[in-house]
């Protein structure tokens, strides 16, 4: 319960408080002004932010200095996975509470494929112990496919989602899932956003390249936010729909280079900015050591020409009223809790000190307290369940007897991009076994949930690689193993390495084991510390380059990590095969002809 009586009693002088910001310029983000003033603490809330009298101040309360500096509120990120940080709770908020990120709306998607309810328990009583708050955008579906397109590790059913939705912690219903459900109208995706409609809770969304009747239709569905726009112009007509569109720079829509653009399209049609957030989604250890977090995209905000409280309400304000939470936070105003950054510099969104529920809780980049050891389930630790080794035999592409003796054959091959395509092309055949041909290099999904190792194989392209292979137990959504390469026995090898530390990424080339990033929580998360997960996961992407010759130069873990997903256009591969995603349709991957 709040102490609303102190707060009124501290805000009109008549008790002293706890803790006074004195002497600094407020960041309004109400107004978008820069406001003189002192922020005035009792308990975990903000009493005032008008002038401190040394009535308001005793020997026991604390006093942080401010003067030449900005008082801002802290960060609120609307749609993160941690997942995909490859950190612990614990360790990603070491990394970002300095930062100033104080309130992550997590959707556990990632670790509920693999460990179900248990894992996203874990979650929330991980964070329990941290200077963070953990808030739940409840997952839309787990599993993303149906058990003939995919197998998973768990299934949240109706009845789970609503208990989840029921939570205090819940903020909303998570809207990563493939859109096609909602155009076609699907009984239980459509229950479920009533269901969160009724209880108060966001409804979440993804809308790539949709316009028109398809983006009237989601919205009337019940969509509320979308953050997968792919230019300038999807997200005014979002905007105007009435949507609220959530930006982060990608690889391939909406890149910081496009930043610029859009908001000076954005300032030259006078678009109210209220409806922008910043979020980050997925965000890998590498570069989050080397670039930030939320505060990374406010900075970007500001560079691409965003006044600077105006970028700052886009990661903290508009996010909270979002997620109907700005009764508590969002902004530097009395009756809110006390979650505020101390910046020396307004535009590098520079930090100095930390305050979350009306304590100091980091200073210059540190955490003030170690944070309390979490033990992480056994469950998690042993999510890798394969029957045995890897069989090379396994994990080529035979001709059915039906193209028994010939030479060459169509193949349908998943080709990288934005989006991914599918198209069909010549491969050669020796003694029955289709080969990697040109661009072309195998694929497979070998499946790590039951014990029972279901495997589907295929081609992929436009990534380059060849001289080896490269595994990993990172393939959204449901995180079976996905081994790329020319080579069958490398290929085994790298799935049988990730399975044996219980998951991660893996470059192999000429029998030998080239880098490694072991993830031994679920197949998704390191318990080691930020610097050190970077570090292996840049060892990777440098052997996956230089040693395997991928063309994906930027982040191609990253790009591989989505390579599978069929959930987004215009097509996935599963441990059941290719998946046409327009349709939800498993695709033959020999003696096709071109979908077009």
């Amino acid at each position: 319960m709040v102490d609303r009586a102190r707060l009124v009693r501290v805000a009109q002088g008549l008790e002293p408080a706890e803790l006074v910001l004195a002497g600094g310029t407020i960041v309004n983000v109400v107004t978008g002004e820069l406001v003189a003033g002192d922020v005035v603490v009792a308990g975990d809330r903000i009493a005032a932010t008008g002038p401190a009298g040394s009535h308001l101040i005793t020997a026991d309360t604390e006093v942080i200095d401010c003067a030449g500096l900005f008082v801002a509120p802290g960060l609120v990120d609307p749609h993160v996975h941690v997942e995909s940080s490859n950190l612990t709770v614990t360790e990603l908020a070491r990394a970002i509470v300095p930062r100033g990120v104080l309130t992550l709306c997590e959707d556990p998607h990632e670790i509920a494929n693999v460990c179900g309810i248990a894992g996203i328990e874990a979650f929330v009583a991980e964070a329990a112990g941290l200077p963070l708050s953990l808030l739940l955008r409840v997952p839309g579906r787990v599993p993303a496919m149906p058990p003939h397109l995919e197998t998973s590790g768990h299934d949240l059913d109706d009845a789970v989602i609503t208990d989840l939705l029921t939570r205090p912690d819940a903020v909303a219903l998570g809207g990563d899932i493939n859109p096609a459900l909602i155009l076609d109208a699907d009984a239980s995706t459509l229950a479920r956003i009533e269901g969160a409609v009724a209880l108060g809770r966001t409804v979440g969304g993804q809308l790539p390249g949709f316009t028109d009747a398809v983006l009237d239709a989601c919205v009337a569905a019940g969509l509320e936010d979308t953050h997968v726009a792919e230019s300038p112009a999807e997200v005014i007509e979002q905007l105007r729909r009435g949507l609220r569109v959530l930006l982060t720079p990608r690889i391939d829509r909406l890149p910081a280079e496009e930043w610029p653009e859009l908001f000076a399209t954005i300032e030259r049609l006078g678009v109210d900015t209220r409806r922008l957030c910043l979020c980050t989604d997925d965000i890998h250890p590498n570069i989050l050591a080397a670039e930030g977090h939320l505060d990374h995209r406010v900075r970007l905000a500001i560079e691409a020409g965003v006044a600077p409280a105006r970028a700052i309400a886009m990661a903290s304000l508009n996010p909270a009223e979002l997620m109907r939470i700005d009764r508590d936070r969002g902004s530097v105003s009395p009756g809110l809790l006390a979650d505020l950054v101390v910046l020396d510099d307004l535009a590098s969104f520079s930090v100095s000190t930390v305050v979350r529920h009306g304590a100091v809780v980091a200073r210059d980049g540190q955490l003030c307290a170690e944070p309390p050891p979490f033990d992480q389930p056994v469950a998690a630790r042993e999510s890798i369940r394969l029957p045995g080794p890897v069989d090379p035999a396994t994990l080529v592409t035979r001709l059915p007897a039906t193209l028994d003796g010939a030479s060459e054959v169509p193949a349908e091959v998943v080709y990288f991009g934005g989006p991914k395509t599918r198209r069909t092309v010549a491969l050669p055949v020796v003694d029955g076994v289709v080969q990697p041909d040109g661009d072309v290099a195998r694929i497979a999904v070998v499946e790590r949930h039951s014990g029972g190792a279901g495997t589907a194989v295929g081609f992929v392209g436009g990534l380059g690689i060849s001289g080896g292979a490269f595994a990993s137990t990172v393939n959204h959504d449901s995180h079976n193993i996905v081994v790329v390469g020319d080579s069958p026995a490398d290929m085994a090898l790298a799935a049988d390495t990730v399975a044996a530390v219980g998951g991660g990424y893996v470059v192999v080339s000429g029998g030998e084991v080239v880098a490694l990033l072991a993830l031994p929580i679920a197949g998704l998360l390191s318990d080691r510390p930020l610097a050190a997960v970077a570090s292996d996961l840049v060892a990777v992407e440098k052997a996956l380059v230089e040693r395997l010759g991928c063309s994906v130069t930027y982040r191609p873990v990253y790009a591989l990590n989505f390579l599978c997903l069929p959930n987004i256009p215009l097509v996935g591969m599963t441990d059941k095969g290719v998946v046409d995603t327009p349709t939800m349709q498993l695709v033959p991957v020999v003696g096709v002809t071109d979908p077009d």
